[in-house]
């Protein structure tokens, strides 16, 4: 182990020797496993997680094997997180479980996970810790949706639940508000958006990395929300505990708009899903990334078309296969104030775009290295990065070719963009599909790895297989202005089918059908098993 590692090794082993945590501290080890993570290779990083499993210097278990997977990978250590919650049974409170829960689901979102239990371990042990973590709060809490079976006639009263509203800056957001303005607007449906704020808003453990998501306090109670020129209702919960009687208050509030359907937008709805599994009302689940999404509403809609639950393991499939159904998510381009509203970008003959709002963390080393790769084969090239950062700016100026990579920090206009751009490169993450769609629809060839939100929207045929083929295909877009043309044109195309949003709010209420048709039939079935044989009543 080099003097470096060395040093590393023993200033982990310090953080996590310490015996009183604060913000601070949590902070500042999680700082320093990126930067582990950054600095040394995977050998290195393995001897020393194992040396510190083997002569732990915590007894905090969420904590050791929280770094270990920081530095590993490894998801045999959030397995070990998992069951030791479990094994605690009722000493361990559902916002403990909550919170772990979004922890693990950021990092496996990150792509922060060794891929040899991923298959596995999302639709088994994430899924089924997260089942727990819903009939605890059921059980424990009380916190129980009464029963209402769905009255006759077509859906006129929707509930949309998200457990994040921010801004229409925020894509989940503003697929939110669209969804629900065009319900409302396109379809004549009484619509409220019902902002939950049910992701972590305070740390409960000493997990690291910690998760507190972001909250627009100004949301608060019941008003008009208006956006891109519409208005539509809105319910927002801003208490930051997730607990009985902040749940308790939601569920309430949900029972007396009295929806015919509830929508969750996004996996992961713990109200959404408390309504589902006590046969409280009908619920579709519309998720916001492709391949598997955690939830247990009636029926879970595709990111795209094809069947994502194919891929599982057999062992775990069915829980998924049952609810899922084909679908696309679509998207709507924002407003855009055309050429007025770019930036300059100066008189580069070809302009790459990299567009993102964690680029910080997708940007690695290796995209980096696929970067420099493009502009040595490309010498009239320029990349951009357009997404708020901090450290990549630093980070780019240290590449071989960092004079010409160029952040831009966050950008308003992101259509404005794209028009001065002449293709959209993908880091290796599993988000930017909206990014991704605008590109298209500006006519933006693009150049994806076969995997993640990007590659679905982008369709069959443009992602390649491999780091390669990668740079090829960037590097044939700037060689040969026929192939960029007719690429551009495909993308077009392309976009009228992801961009199709009206068609997509229309086959969601085609769904809403379908999922209160199946909670009619499940009460009827139920009263059926409860009243005895008309022969007996007579005996």
């Amino acid at each position: 182990m080099s003097d470096i590692a060395g040093e590393q090794a023993a200033t982990l082993k310090a953080l996590l020797a310490e015996r009183q945590f604060n913000a601070d501290r949590l902070n500042a080890l999680t700082t320093h496993c990126e930067r582990m993570r950054r600095e040394l290779d995977r050998d290195v990083r393995l001897s020393i997680a194992e040396a510190l499993r083997r002569d732990p210097p915590t007894g905090e278990t969420v904590l050791l094997h929280s770094v270990l997977f920081q530095l590993t990978g490894d998801l045999y250590h959030y397995e070990r997180i998992l069951h030791y919650l479990l094994l605690g049974g009722e000493r361990v409170g559902p916002q403990l479980m909550h919170y772990t829960y979004w922890c693990m689901a950021r990092q496996l979102f990150l792509a922060a996970s060794a891929p040899e239990k991923l298959g596995a371990f999302g639709p088994c042990d994430l899924f089924r810790f997260y089942e727990d973590l819903v009939w605890a709060v059921a059980r424990r809490w009380g916190v129980v949706p009464p029963r209402h079976v769905p009255r006759a006639g077509p859906i006129r009263r929707v509930a949309v639940l998200t457990n994040q509203f921010t801004n229409d800056q925020h894509q989940p957001s503003r697929d939110c508000f669209d969804y629900a303005s065009r319900l409302q607007d396109d379809f004549g449906l009484d619509v409220a958006i019902i902002n939950c704020n049910t992701m972590p808003l305070r740390a409960e453990s000493l997990f690291v990395p910690p998760m507190v998501a972001g909250l627009v306090s100004d949301y608060e109670g019941v008003f008009a929300l208006k956006m891109f020129g519409k208005q539509v209702k809105m319910a927002s919960f801003t208490d930051r505990a997730f607990s009985k009687d902040k749940l308790s208050t939601i569920v309430g509030a949900i029972d007396g708009y009295d929806p015919d359907l509830l929508v969750t937008f996004g996996g992961a709805n713990v109200v959404g899903d408390l309504f589902a599994v006590t046969g409280a009302r009908p619920v579709v689940c519309l998720p916001t990334t492709s391949g598997m999404t955690i939830s247990l509403a009636h029926l879970v809609l595709g990111y795209e078309e094809g069947n994502h639950t194919d891929a599982m393991p057999a062992l775990y499939r069915g829980p998924f296969a049952r609810r899922f159904r084909p679908f696309t998510l679509g998207f709507s381009p924002p407003p855009t104030a055309g050429v007025e509203g770019a930036p300059d970008l100066g008189d580069a003959a070809f302009v790459f775009a990299v567009v993102g709002t964690r680029l910080d963390i997708e940007v690695t080393a290796e995209f980096l290295a696929l970067a420099d790769s493009i502009l040595d084969r490309c010498p009239g090239a320029v990349i951009v990065f357009a997404g708020e950062v901090e450290q990549l700016p630093a980070r780019l100026k240290a590449t071989r070719n960092g004079a010409r990579m160029r952040s831009l920090g966050h950008l308003k206009d992101i259509r404005a963009f794209y028009r001065r751009c002449h293709a959209y490169l993908n880091p290796s993450r599993q988000g930017g599909g909206g990014s991704a769609a605008y590109a298209i629809a500006e006519g933006l060839p693009v150049v994806t790895l076969a995997w993640g939100d990007v590659a679905s929207v982008a369709g069959a045929g443009i992602p390649v297989p491999d780091a390669a083929a990668y740079v090829e295909r960037a590097a044939a877009l700037v060689a040969d202005p026929a192939l960029r043309e007719r690429q551009s044109e495909l993308s077009r195309i392309r976009f009228q089918t992801v961009g199709d949003r009206h068609r997509c709010a229309e086959r969601l209420l085609a769904y809403g059908e379908e999922a209160r048709d199946l909670l009619r039939a499940a009460a009827k079935a139920g009263a059926q098993k409860e009243d005895p044989p008309s022969a007996s009543v007579a005996e």
